[in-house]
Parts: C-alpha cells; structure tokens; sequence
C-alpha cells in the first residue's frame, strides 16, 4: 500500500497501526465503509482514524477513500503482492539518520562480538539462516538457533549477540530466548515489524521494518515481506566486512 511513505508509519501510534492493518487487508471494503465502521472493525476510535487520515495528508475520511479508489483502480490486486512498502523502506533507509548510527552501532557490536547467534520464527527463521551465512561469510563465529530448537543457552561473554528476527516480536519463545541471552550477558539486535513489540523494547538495537501484512487467498494466513530484513542483514554484514577489511 502505497498511501504511507515509510517515515508516516514509523510515527505511527498503535491504534493507527492497527486501521493501516485493517486498511491493507480490506482495501476493497474502504469505500464501502462509513468512518464508525472502520472504527468498529479495526477496533479503535474515529479519532483515530482521522488521526491516520491527516498522516496520509488527507483533510478527511473521505478524502482517504478517495486515494483508496484511486490505488484501486491501477494496482492489479489479483497477485497478492506490492512490492513498494518494501523498496520505500530500503530507499528511505538510505536517507534515515537513525537508521544508519543504529546500523553503524550494530555492526560495531557485532564486529567486536566472539559469537553471534541469529535465532527467528515462522518464516523468519529461514532469513535467521541466510543471516548466519552472511555473517559467517564475514568472518563472524555465527550461526542460526530457529525457535523450536529449544531454551538452551550457551556460555557466553558479554561481548556475545543475539540477533533476533520477528515480524511479531511476540512469540513466548523469542521473548524467553531474548530474557535468557540478556541474562547471560549477551547484547540483542532485533529485526521485527513494529517497534512496539516485547521483542523490540527489550533490544539493545532494534531494525523496525513496518510492512502491511499479506493475507493469503488460499490459505487465509497473513504474512509480511522479508526483504526488508534481508536487506538490513545484507548491509550490517557488509558494514562487518569492511570493518575487518580497514584494520
């Protein structure tokens, strides 16, 4: 959904996060819908609403559906898929200050860590890999604890990194895996959908992504784009690399 650039959504408060959601998965049934019944079923206020209006730089809820029939009418819907949430971010990313002293930060621990261990769920846990590879490539001891592997924490110094992946940021096993590796001494980088998240809030360095979520035709199930966070795991391993490669 293009009506946000990636900025607007980074500021956007929980409530509003929750109509862009709402938004993205039933864009067809906006113009249908009356301001209360957005409300209603996304679970929030109609101020709220009209709070995420004025961010999209609409003057009202009927000026948001407007721009809603008008993203209708040229985005062919029937593939599922809009690749622009996930190339804004990487382009806005370029341009974010903190952005990039978060990532330089990140790439500084992770250069200086013995170990680090990348560990994510569901779809993440195949990005988690692919990090580990990375990082591995780059001279860093890395490798990848998925979740289901089990609570097991290795001995760590307290120059180790987690380095979590999560759309959700919420799942029991990664907010337990994060309490013990934090426990153990051990500095967490976290990759997940929203800032807001458990997962994000008890980072040391936290990557929020904010991509609309993807509900499956078939199999009813949501999901979120991954290029962000290949991207961010693509850059911090360059940024390793060419660290090691200036001593």
């Amino acid at each position: 959904m293009s009506l946000f650039d990636p900025e607007q959504i980074r500021q956007m408060k929980p409530g509003e996060f929750k109509v862009y959601n709402y938004i993205t998965l039933h864009m067809e049934e906006i113009p249908k819908m009356n301001i209360r019944q957005l409300a209603d079923a996304a679970g929030v206020s109609t101020t709220t609403v009209l709070r995420l209006c004025e961010k999209a730089g609409c003057e009202g809820y009927t000026e948001l559906k407007y721009r809603i029939r008008q993203e209708l009418g040229y985005r062919e819907r029937a593939c599922g898929y809009d690749a622009v949430p996930a190339t804004q971010f990487i382009r806005s990313s370029e341009q974010d200050g903190k952005f990039l002293r978060e990532m330089e930060l990140a790439s500084g621990i992770c250069e200086k860590a013995g170990l680090i261990i990348l560990c994510g769920d569901g779809e993440s846990g195949m990005v988690s890999r692919y990090g580990a590879f990375l990082l591995s490539s780059a001279g860093k001891a890395a490798f990848s604890a998925e979740n289901g592997s089990g609570l097991s924490c290795p001995e760590l110094d307290s120059g180790s990194v987690l380095l979590v992946l999560s759309a959700s940021g919420e799942a029991d096993e990664t907010v337990e895996r994060i309490n013990r590796y934090k426990a153990a001494g051990a500095s967490v980088i976290s990759i997940t959908n929203t800032a807001q998240c458990p997962a994000a809030q008890m980072s040391d360095i936290n990557f929020a992504c904010y991509m609309p979520e993807i509900y499956g035709e078939t199999d009813h199930i949501s999901r979120i784009s991954q290029i962000p966070a290949v991207y961010i795991l693509e850059r911090l391993a360059a940024a390793v690399q060419g660290t090691k490669a200036e001593k």
